[in-house]
């Protein structure tokens, strides 16, 4: 009789490991996302769009730029408020991202440039880090800091 061989293939069946999980997806795609974010917020602001520069905020969001602590509302307001004054650049580059489910950060090198209207534009160096939440399948902005470097 067939059965008894196939009672005792049966249990080492069952008890057979598992199947490995699926390898991680290439991380490139969503580190290319995160990073498009910052690029669109910055010809957001470079191109006067104030609900372009809010877009990406977070409720929650907001930066430390040297020492000083500003909220989404009031970086929007200043940001928007400086649109008469002149324009500004950003030349993003050497980026550090990584991803862990649904929270991303990049750190990297930010080189602007201020134009005022009146007078001779101002370069600006910084190192940044951002944090990132993803929400309803989206990179969201959620921290930011920046740090001014003279060189």
């Amino acid at each position: 009789m067939r059965l008894p061989k196939l009672l005792l293939l049966l249990p080492a069946v069952a008890c057979r490991p598992a199947a490995a999980p699926p390898a991680n997806p290439d991380e490139s795609a969503e580190i290319a996302a995160v990073e498009a974010v910052l690029a669109r917020w910055n010809a957001a602001m470079k191109a006067h769009d104030s609900a372009g520069t809010a877009a990406p905020l977070l409720p929650s969001f907001f930066i430390f730029e040297d020492t000083t602590r500003i909220g989404r509302d009031d970086l929007v307001r200043e940001v928007v408020k400086g649109f008469g004054a002149g324009s500004q650049t950003a030349a993003m580059s050497n980026f550090e991202t990584q991803i862990r489910g649904n929270v991303a950060w990049t750190s990297f090198r930010n080189d602007e440039v201020w134009t005022p209207r009146t007078g001779r534009p101002d370069s600006l160096h910084f190192l940044e880090t951002v944090v990132f939440e993803k929400q309803n399948g989206h990179w969201m902005i959620s921290r930011y800091h920046a740090t001014k470097i003279n060189r």
